[in-house]
């Protein structure tokens, strides 16, 4: 997730709904980031990263999806570069209605999660991102799971095969630091956004600013909210990924999880 201040976006799948493989919106889910700066990077993909995890706690199928490589690559961020698997530069060939089951197999897992990830040589590419993510919609959204997108900014650009997916997004999640450099950009990416979206707020605030604030400032209602994490960095450095043990984004994890769950037994 992309950093306004710090904001960034987190889509969510859960029906199939990308280059005309279904009806409907997909179990994808996405998510964005407002503000950019030091340490957006090691940030950018802890809340997706929570929603996988606990989904696949919660014992659904998941599968995260990083659209946005703009950097060394989600692998990395969550311990996994070593692991054997394909990522976004194995795939730039994929074209056409691909075998899902076939590409999930021969993906990293992090923590039993399949993971498409970006690398220093280049993240997904712009003629085969729509198909590669129906074909992991297309096999997990059936298992009542959900693919979680790790969307960039530039996902939201109009025309693009980027955009194309994360407009398939049954939500998209703008998450945001409680300051106004932040939920200035929140506003300006909510304003730019044409499918159901939802905040998610971080904490510390320096400046006092509620959620409710942030909320009527953005236009968009706050789904979770997630307290500072210090052991965050440490998990990283170590390898251990960005939900080690049982801290604030592996619970605003399954606080979402609930969330998506619980609407698709209501539908």
């Amino acid at each position: 997730m992309g950093e306004v201040g710090a904001v960034a976006v987190v889509g969510v799948v859960r029906a199939v709904a990308v280059a005309g493989c279904g009806a409907g919106r997909s179990g994808r889910s996405g998510g964005c980031g407002g503000r950019r700066g030091r340490g957006a990077w090691r940030r950018r993909g802890e809340r997706g990263r929570g929603v996988a995890r606990a989904c696949r706690r919660a014992r659904a199928a998941a599968c995260l999806v990083e659209l946005a490589g703009d950097g060394a690559g989600i692998d990395v961020l969550l311990g996994v570069e070593e692991e054997p698997g394909v990522r976004w530069p194995d795939l730039d060939d994929a074209r056409g209605r691909l075998d899902g089951a076939d590409l999930l197999a021969r993906l990293p897992r992090w923590d039993g999660v399949p993971v498409v990830s970006a690398t220093t040589e280049g993240g997904p590419s712009v003629a085969s991102v729509v198909d590669v993510v129906a074909a992991l919609a297309e096999t997990v959204v059936p298992q009542d799971g959900l693919v979680v997108l790790d969307l960039g900014r530039g996902t939201l650009v109009p025309g693009t095969p980027a955009h194309e997916v994360a407009a398939a997004c049954a939500e998209v999640l703008v998450v945001t630091p409680l300051d106004v450099p932040a939920v200035g950009g929140a506003a300006v990416l909510a304003a730019r956004l044409d499918v159901p979206a939802a905040l998610v707020v971080r904490h510390p605030a320096p400046g006092r600013l509620s959620s409710a604030e942030v909320a009527h400032a953005v236009g968009l209602d706050v789904a979770a909210a997630v307290r500072r994490d210090r052991g965050l960095a440490g998990a990283v450095e170590r390898g251990h990924g960005p939900c080690a043990g049982r801290g604030p984004v592996e619970r605003v994890g399954r606080v979402l999880v609930r969330r998506y769950l619980d609407a698709r037994r209501r539908a």
